[in-house]
């Protein structure tokens, strides 16, 4: 059971920190001496390669997420549509699903609209989506328009700031009459949070089965912590992990998991109708 499997680590977690190893108090001895700073930044160099992020959906398991839900998918809500290649995705793997597609900036919307105009299937939202409605200053890359963003974030390319339209998901939900979300999927650049905090009281009435939200480095810039995500969601009755390729790695918070490396982790609403895969409390 995760459940068990869960506590098991939390002990572990307690255990490790009360007797450390002998490397570690080894490490703490000698914390100033040369040759432990020369493996300090060579382990620095190697942590920044291996921190490259798979972000192809096919591959980091945001394909094999939206499979786990297949038919069973209703209705997806897609925040950080861009071009519109994972709303693409999850029309196939999930063939009964309407989606709708929100994009901050209103040139990618455009771009969205020509490519799913003709679809029933697809809504593009005319703004994009975050905690507040209203007018409010973007960041937008014409050369790299998927890192448009509220976040300041210091990309090294041409960027304008613009002034776009936003407005909080709960809202949006509302003029829908009220439908339960199978799947919210958030990729807002940073501002994934305030995306969700949007989403307050639909989450706090379990009206969202699945959140798949991402979490990296612009997190530092927009104050979003791991532990924020986790702060926001618990409460809700939602159970966190990162996504794997082929598994939520379900797990409790821990300070040591502020790497700013997923990309994406997945929440999922306890005791909601599930397939096996993505039950927290089943799986394992």
């Amino acid at each position: 059971m995760q459940a068990r499997r869960l506590r098991h680590r939390k002990a572990r977690v307690a255990r490790q920190r009360e007797h450390p190893s002998w490397l570690e108090r080894l490490a703490g001895r000698y914390s100033g001496h040369a040759a432990l700073e020369v493996g300090r930044r060579a382990t620095y160099r190697v942590q920044s390669v291996l921190h490259t992020e798979n972000h192809d959906p096919r591959r980091n398991g945001e394909l094999w997420l939206l499979r786990a839900l297949g038919r069973g998918a209703r209705t997806i809500v897609d925040v950080g549509a861009h071009h519109g290649d994972w709303t693409a995705l999850a029309l196939d793997a999930c063939p009964c699903a309407h989606v709708h597609a929100f994009e901050l900036v209103d040139d990618t919307r455009a771009v969205l609209r020509r490519r799913f105009g003709g679809d029933v299937r697809v809504t593009v939202a005319d703004c994009g989506l975050l905690d507040r409605a209203g007018a409010i200053p973007a960041k937008h890359y014409p050369s790299r328009p998927a890192v448009s963003s509220v976040v300041d974030y210091p990309h090294p390319i041409p960027h304008v700031w613009r002034e776009e339209r936003v407005m909080r998901g709960d809202d949006y939900l509302a003029r829908l009459g009220d439908p339960p979300v199978d799947l919210l999927k958030v990729d807002a650049e940073g501002s994934d949070l305030r995306v969700l905090e949007g989403f307050s009281e639909s989450l706090s009435r379990g009206r969202v089965r699945v959140v798949q939200f991402e979490y990296g480095y612009a997190g530092i810039t927009s104050g979003a912590l791991l532990q924020a995500f986790y702060g926001h969601l618990s409460p809700h009755g939602y159970t966190i992990g990162r996504l794997r390729p082929d598994r939520v790695d379900f797990q409790p918070y821990r300070p040591t998991d502020e790497r700013f490396f997923g990309p994406n982790f997945v929440a999922v609403r306890t005791g909601a109708a599930l397939p096996a895969a993505l039950r927290a409390d089943a799986s394992g």
